[in-house]
């Protein structure tokens, strides 16, 4: 696995101090900690702001460790190496959540409601129920009805069951509802996320409230089909100006930019992978290009070398047998998997086969990167440079946490799976054609400069959305037709490894996932607790990789 870099939490938190102390003219009394304010000298304004920045974070974290299981990323190694329990990326999903989310949410609501800071609570309570939920998605069980409650709570909390939590968490969005629809008396200085509209933070709580009845179609069917379709009649993210994003910027600070991006684009030698099975679902598959994939996808080649020295040295698997697990699955998915690379593209698509552990090979300036969605990159105009700093979007990227597409290929499910009032196949094809728009929307004007003759137009995105409408109406099975929608939804997911790690699981599509190479290890179907908590506290007690969360019911081994 790559390394990803931590945002650096104490250069925002003195940047946000130092703009609080700029407008205050009353003396701070220095045996106070700021960073962990009693409820007499909490500022609200800037508390919520580190609550939301550190928000972000742990959705970075949950969606590299996530995307990494489901082939959006590139994962290195097989499973029980990749996700053991010393793992950076879910080691620190836990501490940000515990130490930093849920604590300061935990000091807020207090103040905030006696203050009647309405607004303020209510987001404060959807970041906790997505942070809530989000940790019994990734880990199962995990502490919380003795944890972060100060001097009320345990030194060492025991855990609860993750259906508890859960329901935790659904009891908080309604409270966040109710904190809406209350007058208050300011608004946040700085909301991060929509900019203190109160509309837009009620469609998001509403759509988590359908995330969580989605989740909960397997261990609990009739609660879930009649939640969500009291939920049809409520507000719900149904267009982008409702998309539920963080802005990355591109000024020249610490962690500014998009994470990936200061990673690859800038960083001395670039060392992510695009997953080949990605590359092969946009480029090959359906057998002509996805409209997405030049925006998902910058090749810094436009070639494969064809000398055999040349390639032992950067693509040392080119000359070894496919192995049988790369075979097609069945006669719905007719073409073989990638292996190795895209060879049979033959224009410089250069990535790396999911789990491959092999040495990394000085192939850095002729893999595949990162383009401008999500991460802000460059647009793939069959230029072929090496990538720089500055390049592209120069890092004004995203984090894709809820978009409107999203919304509508779980509504798709829903209605496929539960039979709720919506039509399956409209909900596809505006699910598809919403995340086709966004995709293109970020950095349209930059592309708009570019040569025209390698972006998509409204006919070939036509033509896209027509063959998988084709697909969809001409499948027999309602499987077969959930296989099309969980596609759909993968590839749109690109950028946010959370809900497609929970599709994964709750629906087992993709089918045709290409397997880890070795296909010797155990898919997580939750995380390893990680071994600083498990060390530190002994009510913990570590699982595998095979104990599921409380809402999945699938069989063991369905996925792999």
């Amino acid at each position: 696995m790559m390394m990803k870099k931590n945002i650096n939490k104490l250069f925002l938190i003195f940047l946000l101090l130092a703009v609080f102390w700029s407008c205050e003219t009353t003396e701070l009394d220095l045996t106070v900690d700021p960073n962990s304010p009693n409820p007499e000298n909490l500022d609200t304004d800037f508390t919520l702001n580190r609550i939301q920045l550190d928000f972000a974070e742990i959705f970075e974290e949950a969606t590299e460790a996530g995307a990494e299981a489901v082939r959006l990323e590139y994962m290195f190694g097989e499973y029980d190496v990749s996700y053991n329990s010393t793992n950076a990326n879910t080691t620190r999903l836990w501490r940000v959540a515990y130490a930093d989310v849920l604590e300061d949410i935990e000091a807020l609501l207090p103040t905030a409601e006696a203050s009647e800071l309405f607004v303020h609570a209510g987001i404060a309570r959807v970041m906790k129920a997505y942070t809530l939920m989000t940790l019994v998605d990734f880990f199962g069980d995990i502490p919380f009805s003795t944890a972060n409650k100060g001097d009320e709570g345990e030194l060492f909390p025991t855990v609860d069951n993750g259906e508890d939590v859960y329901a935790v968490a659904l009891e908080e969005l309604n409270n966040a509802l109710a904190d809406f629809d209350k007058t208050s008396t300011a608004t946040p200085t700085n909301d991060l996320y929509y900019g203190g509209d109160v509309d837009k933070w009620i469609e998001f709580t509403n759509t988590l409230k359908f995330k969580y009845y989605l989740n909960l179609r397997l261990s609990d069917t009739a609660e879930a089909s009649s939640g969500i379709n009291a939920l049809l009649n409520q507000n719900l993210i149904d267009d982008s100006d409702s998309n539920f994003i963080f802005q990355f910027g591109t000024a020249d600070l610490p962690q500014s930019k998009h994470h990936y991006y200061v990673e690859e684009y800038e960083a001395a030698t670039p060392g992510e992978y695009i997953t080949n099975f990605l590359m092969w679902s946009l480029a090959v598959e359906k057998g002509f290009d996805d409209p997405r994939l030049r925006y998902y996808v910058y090749r810094q080649v436009g070639e494969f070398p064809t000398d055999p020295a040349v390639l032992n040295n950067e693509i040392s698997c080119w000359n070894n047998s496919r192995p049988p697990t790369f075979a097609p699955i069945d006669a719905v998915i007719p073409v073989p998997l990638p292996f190795c690379s895209l060879f049979d593209r033959g224009d410089g698509y250069w990535g790396r086969d999911h789990a491959n552990s092999q040495g990394i090979p000085p192939d850095n300036s002729k893999r595949s990167t990162f383009g401008p969605y999500p991460v802000g990159g460059r647009y793939d105009a069959n230029d072929f440079d090496p990538i720089s700093s500055g390049d592209g979007l120069d890092g004004a990227g995203i984090w894709p946490i809820m978009m409107n597409s999203f919304v509508y290929f779980m509504r798709a499910e829903a209605a496929l799976t539960l039979g709720t009032v919506d039509d399956p196949a409209v909900m596809l094809e505006q699910a598809v054609r919403s995340s086709i728009a966004d995709v293109q929307a970020l950095g349209g004007s930059y592309v708009a400069g570019l040569d025209q003759s390698f972006v998509p137009t409204s006919d070939d995105v036509d033509n896209y959305v027509a063959y998988v409408m084709n697909q969809f109406n001409a499948a027999t099975t309602d499987d077969a037709r959930m296989a099309i929608i969980g596609k759909e939804y993968w590839i749109a997911s690109f950028g946010n490894g959370v809900e497609a790690y929970n599709l994964y699981r709750r629906t087992g599509t993709p089918i045709n996932m290409t397997p880890t190479l070795l296909g010797t290890s155990d898919f997580p179907r939750t995380f390893l607790y990680p071994a600083e908590s498990v060390d530190r506290n002994f009510n913990i007690d570590q699982k595998t990789l095979t104990v599921k969360t409380f809402w999945d019911t699938n069989a063991d081994g369905f996925i792999y």
